[in-house]
Parts: C-alpha cells; structure tokens; sequence
C-alpha cells in the first residue's frame, strides 16, 4: 500500500489544503505590494530631478570621444546613481521637515502652472546639455587627431542610457518586492525584528545566486573561455619563425604551439638584419653576434625569446624557460638585452621592440613571458598578484645570471613594460634606487596610478611641477614624458639638469585613461584634473563624484585604438624615447641627421608590421 491507513490519507490531503488556502493569502496579500514597489510604482520625484541633473553632468566630456556605448555607460550609470541620490536626499528632507513641523506645498490654483514650468525647465536644459555634450565630442575628437563620430552614434547612445537605467530601476524595484513577499510569508509565524532579519538574508541570497549564476556563470566564465579560444587560435596570417634565434622555430625548445597567440606574433613579427641594414644604412653581417655594440657599423639578426603560459608548469618553470631560450639563442653575448613584462594577454608592443632592434643595429635580445591568457582588465579583477610575480622572478633570475657573468663581457640590462605590464615589471624594484642600481635603463609605458613606485615620483616631485608631468630630481636619472619634446626638456620648456645613466622613462600621455583612472575619482577630485594641464585634454573637463570615476573606466576599453601620440597608443615617440634611454645621443649639430634616421626607422616599421 501506498499509504498506511485511510487516516494519514486525510491528514495528508488536509495538510495539502492548508498549504494552498496559506500561499493563495499571501500572494493577495503581497500583490498590492509587488504592483506598488515594481514596474508600476511612479517615479519618484525627487530621484526624477537626481537623475535628470546627474544625466546633464554625464554629457560633460572626459579623455576621449565616445562611442555608442560609451554614451549608454555614461548615462545608464549617472542616472542610477542621481536617482538613488535624489531618494535618500527626498527621505532626508522629509525627516528633517517633519521633526522641525515645516510643510512646502504649492497652492492648488498654481500646481498645473508649476508642472508645466518644471517640464519646459527641464526639456530645456536637457537639450541644451546633450547639444553641449556632442560639440564637446567633437573638440576632443580634434585633439586626439580621430574622425568626430555622427550623430547617430550618440542618439543610439543617449536612448541605450535611457533604458540601462530603466533596466536596473526595474531590477532594484524586483529586489524591494522580493523582501515584501519574504516579510508577508514570514510575518504570521515569526516576531517582527526576526521578520526583518530573516528577510533581508533571504533577499540578498536570493540576489547573491542569480548574480552568480548570470555574472559568474555566464557572462564571467564565457569571457574565460573566449580568452583561452583566442590564445589557443593558430592564424594563418602569423608565419612560424624560421631563424633559430627565435623561440617557436625548429630549433627552439619552446614549441609552436605553447607560446600562445600572443607569442607567436611577438617572434613572427620584427625586422631581418637585411631591414635593419638597408634602414640605418649598416652592412648586412652573418647570423652570428656582432662585435659592435652600437648601430651603424653592421647589422645582425636580432634575437627573441619568449615562453608560454601552461597549465603543465609553474611560473618558476616558465622563467627557467625563458633562461634555457636565451642560453640557446646565445643571448648572453649581445650588446643589449631586454625584459619585458606583458599585459594580461602576454601581448607586447611591437613599436618597442622593433624600434630597440633597428636603434642597436639588431645587437640586441628582447625577453618575455606570458603568465595570463586574460585581458588587462579581467586580469587584474581574477589575479592581480601574477604579474607583479612574473616581473620579479624574471628580473631576478636574469639579473643572478648577470650578476655571475664577468663584468665585461655582460650585456647592458633594460627594462620595459606597458599598462599592466609596467605595474607587474615595476614591482621588481623596492624603490627608486633600487631600480637605479640594477638596470641600464628602462622605458614604462602607460603605466598605471596605483603603481608604488610611480606613486613615490609623485610624492618626490618637485613643488610647482605639473602632476601629469612631475619633475624628479631635475631630471638626473628619471623623466616623465607626455610627448617627445619632454626628453629633454620639462612640460613647461624648461631644461632639465645633464641626463645621466641609467635613465628611465615613464610614457605616458596625458589623454590616456589607463594612466589616470584609480578607484578614488569616486570621492576625489585628483590633482592633473585641479590643474587642467594637458595638450590633448579639453580644458572644459571637470570633476564630479561617481560620474567622472565611470567616464574615465568607459574610456579604457578603446583607448588603445586611437590615433598613435594619443590615449594609450605609444607608437612613433618609442623610437626616439628608446634611442634617449640607450644614450644615443646627438650634437646640437647632428639633431636634424638624427632626425632623419628615427623617421626612416618610424617608415621602416610600418612597412614591416603594417598592423601597428
């Protein structure tokens, strides 16, 4: 039998009945609830008038000039936090009024009056700063050299805002009625204050799975997975090096395969000796080193060693596996060698390195590893501890082998990195005089805000110093450059004091996004926006708190797809910042000459990688 006794049957049916007759209740009693606190509830006033003058702020210009959904970003994220901001202003002055007895109300003959003002009042200003907003579009697109984009790009934008914010009204109103149906559900078992607690845990871990299961389990793992698809991807386009002096050929004890998609255009890229002669006008020699440790007398193949991220070893495996390259590659024995920490992806800047190569005459070996497959970005959200340690070890193990060396027959040691790159490579140095006294010089680029040691140059600036721009003990060792002309002398015009080595260059410009953005533009307006300095940022951008935090982070994306000299693009200035940094100096007298040959350089670069 199913069931014991007729009995337990009875019970059963009737405990069913119960159940039913208790959940029909409730949801009646709850619906009202729901309807009021959801879709249907009308706006709030007050966050009404919060959105709209946080909407008007939103059309204010930043760094760069805006896509569609950079315009949707701005708005959806600046009316949601000008709605919220106008409700609690709304419950604020409510309170006060109702415990000082004050009451505002306008009279009844002049209400229809007042809502016809307040709606032309508001139209108005609203056309009038979208209509501000698109010109200021424009002026930016004028100074970071780009195409001023249509008009229905930021149509389409200001409608997406529009309903991003509509969305996450929406879903902040489903979380409200969520708490209401818990509390009704609860209330006739339960004490009040128990109620209350119980139904704010239950709310948040009703929120806290679906935002699991669609941001971590869709949209997080699905970028993942495309990241690690893209690194795997094998493209036609990028050829297997041929030469054994780089990683991935025949030769190489680092396969093809395992250098991830960025390593093999990083070694498949670059010039020939044969490129390298025919633009510095050097000889071409044989594929052996040179004796010559400068350019102009012959050229010779240049040497680039790389290692793949695996799953198969560790990160100290991986370093040992950039020494065995350059063991093999005869690295040792070249006039100038190269480290280089990468962004998330591994990816490195081939204006760098090819511009290293043709300066040395190819007497040069350039280094890498990769300890992402990620984007910048979702690196740093998942592992920001990986390239501070991928820079470290790889320093510190050349650096020992170095250090073993004779001291005249070592090759000159630099450093490099961009973005990311130049935070993890940055972390190989406790402070200043350590990075002195342990590199020949170095060039980081775009290097972000929050790096400890760019923060100890800003904090030994000296006073009076622009702050995109500080000035570090007159310049001796270590110069900040917005463009080329900053080489050698400071943003003002002024001249520094003898560049003397090692020197060190920190890139970087002033419209470049990457650089300035730090979670502190929430609640504070930063020194370079106080001072409006800048030659390629509109003196018409201000500071406001929360919306200038999320104008800067939409501007990140693409900045690096501006036009070169702008954002986060270092294209053309590499070639002379790196030629400062390798002491290639010129007379007065030559500086025209010198000129001449960076500009061939600049040419040949761009018919060997026509993608930079």
């Amino acid at each position: 039998m199913l069931f014991g006794s007729g009995s337990s049957l009875s019970s059963l049916v009737t405990a069913l009945g119960s159940t039913a007759r208790f959940v029909r209740s409730a949801t009646k009693r709850t619906e009202h609830r729901v309807r009021r606190t959801a879709i249907a509830r009308p706006l709030s006033t007050g966050g009404f008038l919060g959105a709209s003058m946080t909407t008007w702020i939103s059309t204010s210009p930043s760094m760069l000039p805006r896509t569609w959904w950079m315009w949707t970003l701005n708005f959806g994220a600046s009316q949601i936090y000008g709605y919220a901001g106008g409700v609690l202003a709304t419950q604020v002055v409510r309170r006060v009024s109702g415990a000082l007895g004050l009451r505002l109300e306008i009279a009844e003959d002049h209400r229809e009056r007042a809502r016809w003002l307040g709606a032309a009042a508001l139209i108005s200003i609203s056309a009038y700063s979208w209509v501000r907003g698109v010109l200021r579009q424009r002026e930016i697109s004028h100074l970071v050299q780009e195409q001023p984009k249509n008009l229905a790009t930021h149509v389409v934008g200001t409608a997406g805002g529009l309903l991003a914010s509509l969305g996450v009204l929406v879903s902040v109103r489903g979380v409200i009625a969520t708490a209401h149906m818990y509390r009704a559900l609860l209330r006739p078992y339960l004490p009040a204050r128990v109620v209350a607690v119980l139904s704010l845990l239950l709310t948040t871990a009703t929120v806290a799975v679906l935002a699991e299961r669609i941001l971590r389990g869709r949209v997080l793992e699905q970028m993942i997975e495309r990241a690690e698809a893209a690194n795997r991807l094998i493209s036609p386009d990028v050829p297997r090096p041929t030469s054994p002096l780089r990683s991935g050929s025949p030769e190489s004890s680092e396969t093809w395969e395992s250098l991830g998609a960025p390593g093999r255009k990083i070694v498949s890229a670059g010039p020939t000796r044969e490129a390298i002669a025919a633009t510095i006008g050097a000889e071409a020699a044989g594929s052996g080193t040179a004796d010559s440790g400068t350019a102009g007398t012959e050229a010779i193949e240049p040497i680039r060693v790389y290692a793949g991220k695996s799953s198969s070893r560790s990160l100290e495996e991986t370093v040992q596996a950039v020494l065995a390259e350059l063991d093999r590659t005869g690295a040792w024995d070249r006039d100038v060698l190269v480290l280089f920490t990468g962004t998330g992806t591994g990816w490195l800047q081939e204006w760098s390195l090819s511009a290293i190569e043709f300066l040395t005459g190819g007497n040069c070996a350039t280094a890498s590893l990769q300890y992402s497959v990620y984007p910048s970005g979702l690196s740093y959200l998942l592992d920001r501890r990986s390239p501070p340690r991928a820079g470290n070890q790889l320093f510190g193990a050349v650096r020992r082998r170095l250090d073993a060396m004779p001291e005249g027959s070592r090759p000159r040691l630099f450093v490099a990195g961009e973005s990311l790159g130049s935070f993890g490579g940055n972390a190989a140095f406790r402070d200043i005089p350590d990075l002195l006294s342990s590199v020949d010089g170095a060039v980081w680029t775009g290097t972000p805000s929050f790096t400890p040691l760019w923060r100890e140059i800003v904090s030994r600036s000296r006073p009076g110093a622009p702050a995109i721009a500080p000035i570090i003990d007159h310049g001796r060792h270590i110069r900040v450059v917005t463009r080329p002309r900053d080489l050698h002398r400071n943003y003002f015009g002024g001249l520094y004091e003898t560049w003397q080595h090692p020197r060190v260059v920190y890139a970087q410009h002033p419209s470049d996004p990457v650089v300035w953005w730090r979670p502190s533009l929430l609640w504070e307006e930063p020194a370079w926006l106080r001072q409006r300095f800048g030659h390629d940022v509109t003196t018409a951008m201000r500071w406001f708190p929360w919306i200038t935090f999320w104008q800067i982070a939409a501007d990140m994306p693409l900045s690096i797809k501006v036009t070169g000299g702008h954002g986060h693009s270092y294209h053309e200035e590499m070639v002379p910042i790196w030629a400062a940094v390798l002491g290639q100096d010129a007379p007065e007298a030559d500086s025209a000459a010198q000129r001449s040959r960076h500009l061939a350089i600049v040419k040949a670069i761009r018919q060997i990688n026509p993608r930079v």
